[in-house]
């Protein structure tokens, strides 16, 4: 079996776009992985190996002279693949010098200028290009069609909404006043107000906590920065997601569940998150109007799940 290497380093969104082609690649491939958490770890449930780029020895790959004494802290491979910024072609001629057997491919870490072409289509198919044996329609169906990690989860009609008003960019995010008014309004939509309610809370948007624990008291549990497990719990029972377009969000929609996502800068045609049940919102008009179609969005889903609609 060939062994490839793959290199993509970035955050928890970049790094699950991968996710596509190597569950393409999974019994076909013997893959390394190369990354950075928190993406990586998700990760590990594939049929690969895992390694974390931040740790000691991978600054050699970024060195004007290869170290080929100490070399990079993996073995051998037939095929390396890097998606990496490399304009002065110091990391191909490093990678050639560690990996003198090997057939070294640097790839553009995302779509050009221009090109609509989805992430995670696009890896596949940079992927392809190479010699590696991924399937884009294949990849980009089954991401699309189900949940992409193992295991069936459950959802009770009681399921919890786990909301997340945040990203790892301010400019991606929608004002915490809109955030407490749709808090406010499904407190008392029929559909939605018996229902349990998360309010999730990352690094980036942990000074929130204040601010929505100021508001009036409508019964919302507050989760700041979980490990990876009861993440993935949390989001994996949850009866709905709402949040912006961040790595939480593609991580709830791998999972299946039922996601709305909302885009205010993004490009959707680069960045919808892929999932069986994925509804995406722009950040078109007013606030309030946005509010409503958030609104009316999470009615529907929730009520055909209770078979109502």
């Amino acid at each position: 079996m060939e062994r490839a290497m793959i290199i993509r380093p970035g955050a928890l969104g970049d790094t699950l776009m991968l996710l596509p082609a190597l569950k393409d690649l999974e019994k076909k491939v013997q893959m390394t992985v190369v990354g950075r958490e928190p993406g990586l770890q998700y990760l590990r449930e594939i049929d690969a190996e895992c390694r974390n780029m931040e740790r000691h020895g991978w600054h050699r790959l970024f060195q004007d002279e290869p170290d080929v004494v100490k070399g990079l802290p993996v073995s051998s491979h037939d095929r390396v693949v890097a998606f990496l910024g490399d304009r002065e072609g110091r990391i191909r001629r490093n990678l050639k010098a560690f990996f003198p057997d090997a057939r070294v491919h640097v790839k553009d870490a995302y779509p050009g200028g221009g090109d609509e072409t989805h992430v995670a289509r696009y890896l596949c198919r940079a992927l392809a290009e190479t010699g590696l044996p991924v399937e884009s329609e294949r990849a980009m169906g089954r991401a699309s069609g189900g949940a992409l990690f193992h295991g069936r989860h459950e959802r009770s009609l009681r399921a919890p909404l786990v909301i997340h008003p945040g990203s790892g960019s301010p400019r991606k995010n929608l004002s915490p006043d809109l955030w407490s008014a749709f808090l406010k309004r499904i407190r008392s939509e029929p559909s939605l107000r018996n229902r349990r309610k998360v309010l999730l809370l990352g690094p980036a948007e942990e000074s929130l906590k204040v601010f929505f624990g100021d508001r009036p008291d409508g019964g919302e549990k507050i989760v700041c920065c979980p490990e990876e497990s009861a993440l993935r719990e949390l989001l994996a029972g949850a009866g709905l997601y709402v949040g912006h377009d961040s790595g939480v969000t593609h991580l709830a929609a791998m999972l299946g569940t039922p996601t709305i996502a909302l885009f205010r800068e993004s490009p959707v045609a680069l960045w919808r998150p892929l999932g069986p049940t994925v509804k995406v919102i722009q950040h078109r008009g007013t606030d309030g109007e946005m509010l409503e179609r958030v609104v009316e969005t999470a009615k529907h889903l929730i009520q055909r799940q209770s078979g109502t609609y």
